[in-house]
């Protein structure tokens, strides 16, 4: 009896671990960079942020790659806000997000968002994607990723 207790939590906990919805890695690149000393200070604000695993700035091919930890809170748009306030503008970013699918959305329930997807994606609940996407010129737009074929 307590083997199959034992048996069943362990699978509710390892579901519940893999349906975690969130980014696991942002690339954005960075339109305007051109100060070095600057992009030490983007490293270091993006370091300070919570769930932030590693932070890699290349001043060379601007851009800034930022690998996240397990079960952050960390959405696209917080990392695209941190790089304005340092005084860079965001471009184009690749994403490796994982969340639920269905109906050509991405959901990521633990940030409280849903993105477009442009492409094919398999539907499911723990579905990992990559892809790339465009900050939109109005925050409020649709956030849509393009998946990568």
């Amino acid at each position: 009896m307590l083997t199959v207790m034992l048996a069943r939590i362990a699978i509710l906990v390892l579901s519940a671990s893999a349906a975690h919805a969130e980014f696991l890695r942002i690339e954005v690149f960075i339109r305007d960079m051109n100060c070095e000393s600057c992009s030490q200070s983007l490293a270091a604000s993006i370091e300070r942020m919570r769930g932030v695993e590693k932070v890699a700035v290349d001043f060379t091919a601007a851009t800034v790659r930022v690998d996240l930890t397990e079960k952050n809170r960390l959405g696209i748009d917080q990392v695209w806000d941190a790089i304005k306030r340092v005084g860079f503008t965001p471009g184009e970013t690749k994403v490796q997000v994982r969340g639920a699918v269905k109906a050509s959305r991405l959901e990521v329930p633990e940030i409280g968002k849903t993105f477009e997807l442009d492409g094919d994606a398999p539907e499911g609940e723990a579905v990992e994607l990559s892809g790339t996407v465009t900050p939109p010129p109005d925050p409020r737009s649709p956030i849509v990723i393009h998946l990568r074929q």
